[in-house]
């Protein structure tokens, strides 16, 4: 390996408390709550004071977990009362003015007054905004124990949950074609219900609905959305399919990241011996598919003959993103294979699963961080040079390698 255990350990420790926390706290809103996040790539600039719904319970999740960790004082450089004092504030913020109706505002100013979405007219433009706000909700209540709280988290999962189910939802930036199902919608499903569950856990509630709903979201990745060994991101009733770039492209990191989703919720509330064998199949088969044998890095998109997209288009929003940004090299994707490699071998002492452990993370560590700021130049060139192009929301997020770090201590620390 790379480094033994507790010098993982240690290393992810460093990397939250000495870089990534110092970072983003100069862009909390102290006054109003939440994360001011519309940064450029680079990372010194800061382009509006909008606050995207979806990165406001993305902070909350993150701030909630440096909390508990911190109750076993993991960061020893980071205080606690000043983590719980932002959470209180960007909570309050996402109830008092993200939510209406049950229901998610995509976007907000600063001081939190509802803006409409430009290309849909309306306040509710994703339902991911949704999911997002209901896992730092739910962080929060757990995190410090708020009972009291719960009926307005349960108020907003249930509307979630029935929204899908009656698929009066959106789903921007990137609306789904008519005649397709996407693999995101069970997939943030899934986390959205582990994350709601381990509140109702943890408060001594009952969840054995939440369990088989995301039992029900499992089944559909592993089976509707898997064909051989692969998760495909869109699936149409159209005979000829194949023939169409959107049914055929495969995005690795989606995959990946949706992998540890899986094995988690499955740990605690299924059978993972009964899936495990295939999770890894996958994991590897996405991984070498994926891997970009010339500059090394995960591709953003690829066909799933392992080449560059292909196929019929048909001129959706989604299509025009995977055939402008197919080799490019995103934050997200990277994090996850850092954790989900160390995860699998944990779990299956498989010897590859620490060769690709290593092999990502000597790529990662090359290619991402910003020293000058102590962050990732997020999105990259497929040489790896950074690149500025919007790639989803015009912000810097600061969710998924922070996450990904806090899994490894989490993974680690016990």
């Amino acid at each position: 390996m790379v480094m033994q255990k507790d010098e993982i350990l240690n290393f992810y420790i460093s990397q939250i408390q000495d870089n990534f926390m110092p970072y983003w706290r100069q862009f909390e809103d102290k006054e109003n709550g939440g994360i001011l996040n519309c940064i450029n790539n680079f990372g010194d600039k800061k382009l509006s004071n909008n606050k995207f719904t979806w990165s406001q319970g993305r902070y909350l999740w993150i701030l909630g977990k440096i909390y508990d960790l911190n109750q076993k004082n993991i960061f020893p450089k980071i205080d606690n009362e000043s983590i719980k004092v932002q959470m209180d504030k960007t909570y309050n913020f996402i109830t008092r003015y993200s939510i209406y109706d049950s229901k998610c505002c995509y976007l907000l100013d600063e001081f939190g007054n509802k803006l409409v979405d430009e290309k849909t007219k309306r306040y509710d433009a994703s339902i991911f905004a949704d999911c997002f706000a209901l896992i730092g909700m739910a962080q929060y209540v757990k995190s410090l124990n708020k009972k009291e709280l719960v009926e307005e988290v349960t108020a907003l999962y249930n509307s979630i949950t029935e929204r899908i189910k009656q698929n009066d939802f959106l789903t921007q930036p990137y609306p789904i074609p008519e005649g397709y199902k996407v693999h995101s919608i069970p997939m943030i499903m899934l986390n959205t219900t582990y994350e709601y569950i381990k509140m109702l856990q943890k408060l001594g509630l009952d969840y054995k609905k939440e369990i088989e709903y995301g039992l029900k979201q499992i089944n559909t990745i592993l089976e509707d959305f898997c064909c051989n060994d692969l998760i495909r991101e869109y699936i149409s009733i159209d005979d000829n399919y194949e023939t169409y770039l959107l049914d055929r492209h495969i995005n690795p990191g989606h995959t990946l990241e949706d992998m540890w989703f899986i094995i988690e919720f499955l740990r605690e509330f299924g059978d993972l011996n009964k899936y495990i064998s295939k999770i890894v199949r996958i994991s590897k088969k996405t991984f070498k598919l994926g891997w970009d044998k010339e500059y090394g890095g995960l591709l953003r998109f690829v066909d799933k003959d392992g080449t560059a997209p292909h196929g019929v288009f048909q001129n959706s929003d989604y299509e025009l993103l995977i055939r402008d940004t197919h080799d490019m090299k995103l934050w997200w994707p990277h994090s996850e294979i850092l954790y989900l490699f160390l995860l699998l071998y944990e779990l299956t002492n498989d010897e590859e699963m620490i060769k690709l452990y290593e092999k990502s993370f000597e790529y990662v560590f090359n290619t991402f961080p910003n020293k000058e700021i102590g962050e990732w130049i997020q999105i990259r060139k497929r040489d790896g040079t950074p690149e500025d192009k919007l790639v989803a929301l015009p912000v810097k997020d600061p969710f998924h390698i922070l996450r990904n770090f806090i899994k490894i201590i989490e993974l680690y620390e016990s």
